[in-house]
């Protein structure tokens, strides 16, 4: 699997990933296991969120697997390759707003950049 965040995209996470050193991009699927994840889907719809974590929060037992980026390998849960694409893009919409395709169209057109660095985990 490899996901291409493009430029546009990139400028929507840089401010939370470059604002202090030694921070990192996940990628999960929001189902309410780990602590960077909020809640569970009740719906029968995808959502995935870009966490930002810093170098010293935890990715075991959550993140076992990881996927090749243009930034680098990304920690992912190895069971959310389900709701992946081999290739996949994250770019901005037109009119503002992420969305994450893949080869057969959209997967998530509300994927959410969020900054989990306060996140306290023991």
């Amino acid at each position: 699997m490899y996901l291409t965040i493009t430029d546009a995209a990139l400028e929507q996470i840089s401010p939370i990933l470059n604002a202090e050193p030694d921070r990192r991009v996940i990628m999960m699927y929001e189902d309410g296991v780990s602590p960077y994840s909020h809640h569970g889907e009740v719906a029968m719809q995808v959502s995935m969120v870009f966490a930002i974590i810093r170098g010293d929060q935890p990715l075991e037992p959550w993140f076992d697997e990881t996927i090749d980026s243009n930034i680098g390998a990304i920690p992912i849960k190895g069971y959310s390759k389900d709701y992946m694409e081999e290739h996949m893009t994250l770019d901005v919409k037109k009119f503002g707003g992420i969305v994450l395709h893949g080869d057969s169209g959209t997967i998530d057109d509300t994927p959410e950049i969020r900054d989990e660095t306060a996140t306290v985990t023991q």
